[in-house]
């Protein structure tokens, strides 16, 4: 039985249809899954486009990609914090294969003057942060206080940590909770000035004594 020949027109359709279909996979791969993405400005970019955020200025960094001993602060290898008129944020992205990033996540507060302090979760695992907005230029020192699981017996305790370092009065507070997590709900925040004086205090959460009985 003869073979059916194909003829050169009919192979440079089939090039063409082949090339065109391998076109579209990877406009479909670079759309959902958001891949390759070459540079880490590309992928925080395409993050705050995800979640109609900015573009945002960037204040500050955190870069675990490259220092391998350093202790990661929750999933992502770098964290950027960010400001966009009144809103401030921090974005997560990840590097991918050595060479690529991949687009993360975003979470955002907006800033209200009216309160000295404004807190943020950046992440809210084991080894977290938590990023503080200042609108008072006398805090120099805040603290974060929140309830985590006790060690040594049933319960809950209360952790503390806190910050003096700033960057354009915002405190990137970072903290070891152990097991559990940390929501916005039961956080308290604290301000003090350079003489040690309590400046700002956020109410006491209802959390602590109807969910985890500290009183």
């Amino acid at each position: 039985m003869a073979r059916c020949s194909v003829t050169p027109a009919q192979r440079k359709r089939r090039i063409l249809r082949d090339a065109l279909l391998l076109a579209i996979v990877l406009v479909v791969l670079v759309l959902r899954l958001d891949f390759p993405i070459l540079t880490a400005e590309q992928a925080l970019e395409a993050t705050q486009d995800r979640y109609f955020f900015g573009p945002g200025e960037v204040i500050t960094t955190l870069d675990y990609s490259r220092e391998a001993n350093k202790v990661k602060i929750g999933q992502y290898d770098r964290y950027y914090i960010l400001r966009h008129g009144d809103w401030y944020a921090w974005c997560g992205i990840n590097r991918r294969l050595l060479l690529f990033w991949q687009t993360g996540e975003l979470g955002a507060v907006e800033n209200d003057p009216d309160l000295p302090l404004v807190p943020l979760i950046v992440s809210n695992q084991d080894n977290g942060i938590v990023l503080v907005i200042s609108n008072d230029p006398e805090i120099t020192q805040v603290e974060i206080t929140f309830p985590i699981s006790a060690e040594t017996k049933q319960g809950y305790t209360l952790l503390s940590a806190s910050q003096t370092q700033s960057t354009e009065n915002c405190f990137l507070i970072p903290y070891t909770s152990g097991p559990g997590f940390v929501f916005p709900e039961d956080l308290q925040v604290k301000g003090y000035d350079a003489a040690g004086a309590l400046r700002y205090q956020s109410p006491i959460p209802e959390s602590w004594a109807t969910r985890y009985e500290l009183r």
